[in-house]
């Protein structure tokens, strides 16, 4: 019954996901951030001092933070490898174990930036998605397993 309920969110997954933005504060953040470093002269330093700032400024690695660095003629996932940011886990090989302090952060994180009370189902299939994405475990399978 449960594997039936988690298929079925998975399947309302697939459909439109929202896209999460960043606030103007986090754009400026980035902007300013950035503005102190050439793109095509970063050393590890510069690399770990663009990540720690973000990280300060509470912006989350995600496809609108790369694509605002795009613009400004960076390379996110660059600066994050030369940061040495753990990279994610490949999507056909999930990792064994999920940290649980690392689902309820980024479910709060995520909570915080939509009115969790104005959230469609679709919306929250999305979520759902994400997270799974976040913690490298395969879209069509189940989030928690209890064995018993």
């Amino acid at each position: 019954m449960i594997t039936q309920a988690t298929q079925s969110y998975s399947n309302a997954t697939q459909a439109s996901r929202p896209q999460i933005t960043l606030s103007e504060q986090q754009t400026s953040t980035i902007k300013e951030t950035l503005e102190q470093f050439d793109p095509d002269n970063l050393s590890e330093a510069d690399a770990q001092s663009i990540v720690n700032s973000f990280s300060e400024a509470g912006i989350k690695p995600s496809k609108a933070l790369a694509e605002q660095m795009s613009e400004l003629g960076f390379d996110a996932k660059a600066i994050g490898e030369l940061a040495g940011a753990p990279a994610k886990p490949p999507k056909d090989k999930p990792s064994a174990q999920v940290d649980l302090k690392q689902v309820v952060e980024y479910l709060s994180d995520a909570l915080v930036e939509q009115d969790s009370n104005q959230l469609n189902d679709e919306q929250k299939q999305a979520l759902l998605s994400d997270l799974k994405s976040q913690l490298g475990l395969p879209e069509d399978g189940n989030l928690i397993n209890v064995h018993v």
